[in-house]
């Protein structure tokens, strides 16, 4: 089991772990928009786990819903640092979207793409065409859509741990779309409202609904809830599972994968009750998911998929 890093030596070693042959190469990590902090979390790896010189250049830190995210660097033609970052790069690793600035700058850069969203967004082509070395997200719905290898999405433990939480049992729910059912990007929007209102008229619950807020209160609501639904249509799992995973709360998604409890929308109201009304049960599986994330999804492990992707693509 993955215990926190304790000090500068631990970290040393696991940096000459990830070196991986990829040490010297400078990486710019582009992200039109902030990708629920996928590309974030990702540079935070990358700095604090290998030696890898890189910089994160997004187009924007926030969506018009409110969500803010944070950012290193902002792309803007009278942001230096911004553009020197990009030029002075010999690898691109681009998300989701290629922008006109890229392709008026680009000269003999590397460039992998990294594909997020379902359904597919923008010019993905053109992202595909553009690039030498194509990923998507190591999640069941990206893999089987884009019908590319899956990176992990990342993210540390070590940075979002759990707290101790008070009665009562607190519920909560993130969804990052309103899209209908049917949909590829549709998480239940309506429907789980429902079924959460009905709950709660039978269990002295709480609902924490999340929707439109910045990443550091949405996770902070995430912390400080027992029970935490992630996406119980599509049989796909999100980064909210990862960071419910982190925060030791029972997640529910419409995966048959440990540690998650599977549910749909026609078995959400069963579950969430029988969660409630056996404490012990609860109790187990907050413990699983943590247990689960340290071992299994650590960023100090999962960051060297990158590292080796990066290697792969400057061969």
């Amino acid at each position: 089991m993955h215990r926190g890093l304790s000090g500068i030596a631990d970290r040393t070693r696991y940096k000459a772990q990830n070196a991986g042959g990829a040490k010297e190469v400078k990486v710019a990590i582009f992200s039109r928009t902030p990708l629920a902090a996928a590309p974030w979390e990702l540079f935070k790896a990358l700095k604090r786990y290998t030696d890898i010189d890189v910089s994160l250049i997004n187009a924007t830190a926030r969506y018009a819903d409110g969500r803010r995210f944070p950012f290193h660097l902002l792309l803007h033609p009278t942001n230096g640092m911004s553009m020197m970052a990009l030029q002075r790069g010999e690898l691109w690793h681009i998300h989701n979207y290629l922008v006109p600035q890229l392709q008026a700058m680009k000269r003999d850069q590397k460039v992998i793409a990294q594909f997020h969203s379902l359904p597919r967004l923008g010019n993905w082509q053109a992202l595909m065409n553009f690039a030498d070395r194509c990923y998507t997200i190591k999640q069941p719905g990206q893999e089987n859509e884009y019908k590319l290898k899956g990176l992990p999405n990342i993210i540390d433990p070590d940075d979002y741990k759990p707290i101790r939480r008070k009665l009562p049992i607190k519920i909560a729910f993130a969804p990052s779309s309103r899209a209908p059912v049917g949909h590829l990007a549709s998480k239940g929007y309506n429907e789980v409202r429902v079924i959460l209102k009905t709950v709660a008229r039978k269990r002295n619950v709480e609902i924490v609904w999340i929707e439109g807020r910045p990443y550091e209160i949405n996770l902070q609501m995430k912390q400080g809830s027992h029970i935490l639904i992630d996406d119980v249509v599509t049989g796909n799992w999100h980064r909210t599972s990862l960071e419910g995973a982190c925060f030791g709360c029972a997640i529910l998604n419409k995966v048959m994968r440990t540690p998650f409890v599977y549910a749909s929308l026609d078995t959400l109201e069963e579950r969430l009750l029988w969660l409630v009304d056996n404490p012990s049960v609860l109790n187990d599986f907050q413990e699983r998911t943590r247990l689960w994330v340290l071992q299994k999804w650590h960023a100090m492990d999962s960051v060297r998929e990158y590292v080796q992707a990066y290697k792969e693509a400057m061969q």
